[in-house]
């Protein structure tokens, strides 16, 4: 799975090697982000960067999971023992982090609300379920349902995590989208140059930021996918809907625009990129429990250096690189990753 890839490469494993290279890229910027968190209120370098990040990196995420989830439902099968994995690997991690931030035996209640990272475990589980209605309807009618689905949740106020169904909700049309498209198809859009467009105006909208804290303050509440729209129980309900779903279209035809932007610029050639695209699993728990324990456990962002845009950042992206490479550790990496291929169920015997 690591090794370099030599000149001779076919067209199949540079295209895998393209998408391992962008959920790399995308793992680095979701481990950063996580890092800067707790301080990132109070650092501007932090702050820029954390908002710019939050624009894309889980709805192209998320596509990219859809992408790699065709096996899901294959034959008339749905892949009972992936979607079991996901779910203790889901409420796994959620015991590990609580235990790592001290509440598991406090609030054990706490444990089936997913408002951490480990949501992302359990929606995957939700959206794997998905997949037999999605298989049985044209991608242009599954986007459009899911797409309603999503936005007909901002209605509802999902913030608890429960069961982290308000971002399995939010983040649908995205997987959808990932499912009913190919590597093939990516990899055509990829070479067109008009992306290049895509290119310039994810960095004018980043720069927007850059010279204005308040540049996303009308809808970033909804970046995060588990808040419902913004003014909801407290104003004239066709109002804060109308709203709360034009915010929503705006995060997501900027988030398509920097996945454009991304899908442009992401390396297609094996590199460590590529290794570490394949172990953003392990990396995603591990990150999050190093930050868990640096956050209840150590002085980390205490000084006050860390608010410093210099010094602050650099020292969230050392932690980031130092989370980073332990995640992506064989060691870690392959235990974790062994989990999805468990067969927590036999196989039903095939019909004569």
């Amino acid at each position: 799975m690591g090794a370099e890839a030599t000149a001779a490469a076919s067209p199949r494993r540079a295209r895998i090697a393209l998408f391992d290279n962008l959920k790399g890229m995308l793992i680095i910027l979701v481990v950063f982000g996580h890092i800067a968190h707790p301080i990132h209120n109070d650092n501007a370098a932090l702050s820029a960067a954390f908002d710019i990040i939050y624009l894309f990196h889980m709805p192209l995420f998320v596509l990219t999971s859809g992408l790699f989830a065709k096996g899901a439902y294959r034959a008339g099968r749905l892949n009972v023992n992936r979607i079991i994995s996901f779910a203790v690997l889901g409420l796994a991690f959620q015991a590990a982090l609580l235990a790592v931030n001290g509440v598991l035996l406090a609030h054990p209640e706490r444990l089936l609300r997913f408002t951490s990272a480990p949501w992302y475990l359990i929606a995957m589980a939700w959206w794997y379920l998905a997949t037999p209605v999605l298989a049985h309807m044209k991608p242009a009618r599954g986007i459009a349902l899911t797409a309603l689905i999503a936005l007909a949740s901002g209605c509802i106020d999902l913030s608890s995590g429960i069961l982290a169904l308000g971002r399995a909700l939010a983040f649908l049309p995205w997987f959808a989208l990932g499912y009913y498209l190919t590597p093939t198809a990516l990899e055509r859009l990829r070479a067109r140059r008009i992306l290049w467009l895509c290119v310039g105006a994810a960095a004018a909208i980043g720069a927007l930021r850059l010279m204005d804290a308040h540049a996303f303050d009308g809808f970033f509440t909804l970046v995060y996918g588990d808040n419902p729209y913004p003014g909801l129980g407290r104003g004239p309900i066709g109002t804060v809907v109308a709203d709360g779903i034009a915010a929503r279209l705006i995060t997501w035809a900027i988030a398509g625009i920097f996945s454009l932007a991304l899908l442009k610029i992401a390396p297609a050639g094996d590199s460590w990129l590529t290794t570490l695209g394949r172990r953003t699993l392990p990396v995603y728990v591990v990150h999050r429990l190093v930050r868990a324990w640096l956050t209840f456990h150590t002085p980390f962002y205490d000084p006050a250096f860390m608010l410093d845009p210099v010094f602050g950042t650099l020292a969230v992206a050392l932690v980031t690189a130092g989370a980073t490479a332990l995640g992506a550790l064989p060691a870690i990496a392959r235990p974790l990753s062994g989990v999805l291929k468990v067969t927590w169920l036999p196989a039903s015997p095939k019909r004569s």
